[in-house]
């Protein structure tokens, strides 16, 4: 199945910023864990650190069987799950 994780965080709880946070984001999205997790990672798109006065967004499009993978992925890191298709398989429906 396909989905859309969505994580936001203001500009000052950056974890680019905070001691620790490069390493922590090096580990979460390196490739061994992805391998572990159990999911494909597709794609991922964050608006961080361009964003310096703003809330930063991060967007990550993923294949996996079932949410719960994707949540044991992103570990305390809170994410909104959404199941997503691709509007071409939509559009026959139509």
């Amino acid at each position: 199945m396909l989905f859309i994780a969505e994580h936001t965080h203001s500009a000052s709880e950056c974890p680019l910023d905070m001691p620790g946070g490069k390493n922590m984001i090096k580990g979460l999205f390196s490739e061994e864990h992805i391998k572990n997790s159990g999911i494909e990672l597709v794609g991922a798109y964050m608006s961080c650190p361009n964003d310096e006065g703003a809330v930063h967004k991060g967007y990550f499009i993923i294949k996996s069987p079932d949410e719960g993978a994707i949540n044991k992925f992103f570990g305390p890191m809170e994410v909104t799950i959404r199941e997503v298709k691709p509007f071409s398989e939509i559009a026959k429906t139509l």
